[in-house]
């Protein structure tokens, strides 16, 4: 029977569902709020934007511009004017004579005659202005003001009542208007000879430029101070543009307009056929849930896919209503579907993360396996037998040959292997590089078949998705706790063994190492921990170079205690960034005094591992560098081979951190790894210092020879320096020279020593004169 963690991989279809219902009942209701109303008309005018064109030219404005009002003192004008503006279009071939001008009230006997005679004699179609408007303040219904009797008989009335929204725009027009029961068409109806149902409207097209729509002056055109015009075939609308006539509304994409320009967009949406059918955003809405419900109905969409899958429906209905607006099919709204999708984005981020939340306390990251909590909730107060570890060896070098992905696939492949041993064939991953389960009965009396059996299941090769990798394993047993198995598998490999029970003597040594580690801490909070220098000599011009600060540590009871044991101590207890501090400041102090004596010198400082994925310590670094009293420059940090290699990604960004602030890098014991070139190559380096162990027995061993000198030759060829340590003796230091090597270290040239002798010795002039003529 499988315990409860084995919950944990649970089929998130519900986590989906409830995602899915909440975003649809999220979306209807701030629809039915309004919600989204702003953004559906700004991506309206977005695509009447992208799909911008031209008038047709068949609606032609005759304006009554300012220049037209100042030729003609008096307004209202005579109706002279408007009847020979009739003659004028006639001659000129208009097909239609539209008025947007109020004719409603008499003019003298004269006037109001002289223009119904033009209107008579007139070949083109002549439409008068209708207009619906409240019988009084007092009462609700409505009455037509018509144009005067005379006037009417023998021409055409439209409506040109206009609509603006609860913004106060006019962004739909309508077909016509039904007043006192008496239906009549719009002006734009009728200029465009289309009909519709009455009192329904339509969306008036923004992308028609309304400059492209041609205009004449009316002063021009009664004068004839104008160009010859030719309307034959086209309508010509005769209405006010004059700023200080008022007649003029907001529009959404092109702000505010004349209602003669309006009344001509109007006229040519429907002459270019761009009144389309808006089916409204309900359809869309189910078409869009329909897709997404289909995706968790599969059951085989991860959570990323899904956001995928919303992100890729929201692409394809923006790019499908671009298209079929473009094509004159129909157009839809498109809000509610992005509400919607992002709801179901943020709800299902929301789940994520609370499942998350609630899981991850027992659940190890990075192979998604049950983790030293759940463990302890599987023993909490119960009789559990034993508990065994198996401590994975080389874990370095494994993060090396496989990556984050392919890591979950090996802890998920040993996990089934070693659940043949496993109490519910459960597994736990407590720490990075080790595994514990309890041990199932049948092995509670036979422990040394326990772990024979565990040995020979880790003989063949662990599939690490395409990589075979070939693991290697000490184990512990407990009783007691979880705590003491781990220790017992600590204490199998410190002895060599391949499994081993808790010992009560690896708890003393435990704590001895504990109680160093409190008196290194002293020690650094005391400053009684001493930097010195080993010098780095320039092999072709034979002078200094620089030096390397190197910590060391002189006990009063213990001695002097090597940096291989105390600098470990410090990076499994997580305060190496405390250490590599106050050597970087001492150095940079003490590079500060030499500049003054020796201009240019560099100083390396070695930064460990752990601290190239930290964050805060890169920054503190770079801002104590830069606080220094020389230039970043002249300060180098050294990282290990395998530190670039533990984690790419995350060096890398660091690196490039370090090397934007002008702070030299080097690579260090080069050669230990398993970097490429290729991977040098994307590193922002400066050099690469040959590991010692080529260069001390390069002498006697012909293949490290060849390996040092190929090195160097592939420095070169990447435009890096390359620094050799280890040098012990003047038969190396010359075949470096001869192989072209920049920078030497070793005993041969300087043992480590402290600033006030590297002063001495190596700043001093005369004492460098007499070591080069030595």
């Amino acid at each position: 029977m499988k315990t409860i963690f084995s919950s944990f991989d649970a089929d998130p279809f519900f986590q989906f569902l409830a995602a899915w219902t909440l975003a649809l009942l999220a979306a209807l209701v701030l629809s039915s709020a309004g919600v989204g109303n702003e953004v559906e008309r700004q991506l309206t005018n977005l695509r009447a934007s992208l799909l911008e064109k031209p008038a047709s030219g068949d609606v032609v404005i005759v304006e009554i511009d300012a220049r037209s009002l100042q030729a003609v003192d008096n307004w209202p004008w005579p109706r002279a004017h408007y009847a020979k503006a009739i003659d004028v279009l006639t001659a000129a071939g208009a097909s239609q004579i539209a008025f947007d001008v109020d004719f409603s009230s008499r003019s003298t006997e004269m006037q109001d005659q002289i223009l119904a005679e033009a209107i008579a004699r007139s070949d083109a179609t002549v439409i008068l202005p209708t207009m619906r408007q409240q019988a009084s303040t007092v009462q609700s219904e409505f009455v037509e003001s018509l144009p005067i009797e005379m006037l009417r008989e023998n021409a055409f009335l439209a409506s040109v009542n206009v609509h603006p929204d609860e913004l106060g725009q006019l962004n739909d027009y309508s077909f016509g208007t039904t007043t006192a029961g008496i239906a009549r068409p719009s002006l734009a109806s009728m200029i465009a000879e289309v009909s519709g149902d009455i009192d329904h409207s339509f969306a008036i097209d923004q992308s028609i430029d309304p400059n492209t729509i041609p205009r004449l002056s009316f002063g021009d055109l009664v004068s004839g101070n104008g160009q010859p015009i030719n309307l034959a075939g086209k309508a010509a609308l005769i209405g006010a543009t004059a700023i200080e006539l008022g007649d003029r509304y907001p529009i959404s994409r092109h702000g505010i307009l004349p209602g003669v320009v309006i009344q001509a967009m109007a006229s040519e949406t429907l002459i270019q056929g761009t009144n389309l059918q808006n089916l409204g955003s309900l359809p869309t809405l189910m078409l869009a849930a329909i897709v997404l419900l289909g995706g968790i109905l599969i059951r085989k969409i991860s959570s990323a896919g899904m956001i995928r899958l919303a992100l890729g429906t929201a692409v394809i209905f923006s790019g499908l209503l671009l298209l079929t607006e473009y094509l004159n099919l129909v157009t839809f709204g498109n809000v509610q579907v992005m509400l919607f999708l992002a709801s179901y984005i943020l709800f299902q981020k929301f789940l994520t993360t609370t499942r998350a939340l609630n899981t991850s306390r027992y659940i190890n990251v990075t192979s998604n396996l049950p983790n030293e909590t759940a463990l302890l909730k599987t023993v909490g107060g119960r009789d559990f037998g034993f508990i065994a570890t198996a401590r994975i060896s080389d874990f370095r070098e494994l993060l090396v040959v496989t990556s984050k992905e392919s890591r979950r696939d090996l802890f998920r492949n040993l996990a089934s292997r070693f659940g043949f041993l496993a109490q519910d064939e459960q597994i736990f991953h407590l720490d990075s590089d080790l595994l514990a389960w309890i041990v199932k009965s049948d092995y509670r009396n036979d422990i040394v078949g326990h772990f024979d059996t565990a040995s020979v299941l880790l003989q063949a090769p662990v599939m690490a998705e395409q990589t075979r990798v070939k693991i290697a394993a000490t184990f512990g047993i407990s009783s007691e706790s979880v705590d003491k198995a781990r220790i017992a598998s600590e204490q199998a490999f410190a002895a060599g063994q391949k499994w081993a029970w808790h010992n009560e003597e690896v708890d003393q040594a435990i704590g001895q190492k504990h109680n160093l580690l409190m008196e290194l801490d002293r020690s650094i909070e005391d400053g009684k921990l001493v930097v010195v220098y080993q010098p780095k000599w320039d092999l072709s011009a034979q002078a200094l170079d620089g030096a390397e600060a190197l910590v060391r540590w002189s006990h009063p009871d213990r001695g002097l205690i090597s940096p291989e044991i105390f600098i470990p101590l410090l990076e499994q207890a997580g305060r190496i960034d405390q250490l590599t501090y106050l050597v970087l400041r001492r150095a940079l102090n003490d590079l500060g005094a030499w500049d003054k004596r020796r201009p240019g010198l560099t100083c390396s400082v070695n930064i460990s591992a752990k601290l190239l994925s930290d964050s805060s310590f890169v920054d503190q670094a770079i801002a104590m560098v830069k606080a220094a009293a020389v230039s970043n420059g002249q300060v180098v940090f050294e990282v290990t081979e395998t530190a670039t290699l533990a984690d790419p990604d995350a060096s890398l960004l660091a690196l490039r951190q370090i090397r934007k602030a002008g702070i030299g890098i080097s690579i260090d014991d080069y050669g230990t790894g398993q970097s490429t070139i290729s991977y040098l190559q994307r590193l922002p380096i400066g050099e690469i210092k040959l590991d010692k162990s080529f260069v001390q027995s390069m002498v006697t061993d012909k293949s490290n020879q060849v390996i040092v000198k190929s090195t160097i030759a592939m420095a070169h060829e990447l435009g890096l320096k390359i620094v050799a340590e280890g040098i012990e003796d003047q038969q190396t230091m010359d075949l470096l020279m001869q192989y072209g090597c920049d920078i030497g270290q070793g005993w041969h040239i300087s043992k480590p020593v402290s600033s006030e002798i590297f002063t001495a010795v190596w700043l001093d002039s005369v004492a460098e004169e007499q070591r080069l003529s030595a």
